[in-house]
């Protein structure tokens, strides 16, 4: 048994086939990084996984009037429509990306992470990626392996 938990036995000469990830297996990893990072937002924490900036003074008063919360955090929702719109954008060609559809919520994206980069990939965040993405491509370790 190897350190890594796998072990393959060669009776046959062959070659490993590279692994290529299907559009939906693309999807589902996309998928794991959304709802990561949005879990990351709900609890306060930038792009780092660290507690965001506290809110200016003035932007803490109308961000509590606007949400009627007690002592609101910076949390990449003041109307919802941010948070709402933030998707994934594509998962085809090897290439997956994530970002908020509509123009205007992206301009409001684009002010928010200039005063606080809350888009964007923690450790944490990391690491959940790191496991679907070892999820879909398991499933093409059993079909690597071609004999010639």
């Amino acid at each position: 048994m190897s350190i890594y938990g796998l072990t393959i036995k060669v009776k046959k000469s062959g070659r490993l086939k590279g692994p290529n990830l299907a559009d939906p297996q693309l999807h589902a990893i996309g998928d794991v990084m959304v709802a990561e990072q949005k879990k990351r937002w709900e609890d306060g924490l930038n792009a780092d996984g660290i507690p965001a900036r506290k809110l200016s003074r003035r932007y803490f008063f109308i961000k509590r009037k606007y949400t009627r919360q007690v002592s609101p955090i910076r949390d990449m929702k003041m109307t919802g429509a941010t948070l709402a719109n933030f998707s994934l954008r594509k998962a085809a060609q090897g290439v997956i990306r994530a970002e908020n559809t509509f123009r205007e919520t992206r301009r409001r994206a684009n002010v928010a992470q200039a005063a606080e980069q809350m888009i964007g990939l923690s450790s944490s965040d990391q690491i959940a990626i790191f496991k679907a993405s070892q999820l879909q491509y398991g499933l093409l370790l059993k079909k690597a392996w071609v004999p010639l």
